[in-house]
């Protein structure tokens, strides 16, 4: 059986330093996605996503092994993941959005999908993601394409669990991953 543990959050809300620390402290290997974004400059085309053309896309998503699959309606950026990008022991961190949590639920009955919802304050992902470098005005955009899908997601309640990372603590964020993953173990399911 593949195990998922699926990340969701807004851009800089904490979502990679979740998964980072879920895969170098438990040892579970990422997915990595294929996407039609631009590659960011901090990227690694095979290491966060593989960056394809929207022709590639079609052909992936015409597959009948794909496990998760998104659009973002504003911005038309699609990603999408594959039985394939999955790694052999079947353990895996998925970062996904929204969307693709509803697409897999559709259509990927393939594998068990457990969420946690990476939630920050906006002023908090403003503040980090100038820190880190980003552009104010394209970091601006990527928070108003996401705000409204992710906002109705979080107050949806259609997650497993939700991580408050608004502190300055990361060790406050990797005490509630933590809780996150005792109680996935304790639930049978073995990573």
């Amino acid at each position: 059986m593949v195990n998922i543990i699926a990340i969701v959050g807004k851009t800089n809300s904490g979502k990679d330093t979740a998964a980072k620390y879920i895969h170098d402290k438990y040892d579970i290997p990422f997915v990595v996605s294929a996407t039609t974004r631009p590659k960011r400059d901090y990227e690694t085309n095979g290491k966060e996503h593989w960056f394809i053309t929207p022709d590639q896309m079609r052909e992936l998503t015409n597959r009948k092994d794909v496990i998760a699959y998104t659009k973002n309606e504003k911005t038309g950026i699609e990603y999408a993941a594959t039985l394939k990008d999955v790694p052999a022991n079947g353990n895996c961190i998925y970062i996904i959005n929204p969307e693709g949590i509803r697409w897999y639920e559709e259509h990927g009955a393939v594998a068990n999908l457990k969420s946690i919802y990476v939630d920050c304050d906006e002023n908090k992902i403003v503040s980090r993601g100038l820190a880190r470098g980003d552009n104010p005005d394209v970091l601006s955009n990527r928070l108003s394409s996401e705000r409204e899908e992710f906002d109705a997601f979080r107050d949806s309640g259609k997650y497993d669990y939700l991580i408050d990372n608004s502190a300055d603590s990361k060790e406050h964020l990797f005490g509630q991953i933590d809780e996150v993953i005792d109680h996935v173990v304790d639930e049978d399911i073995t990573f």
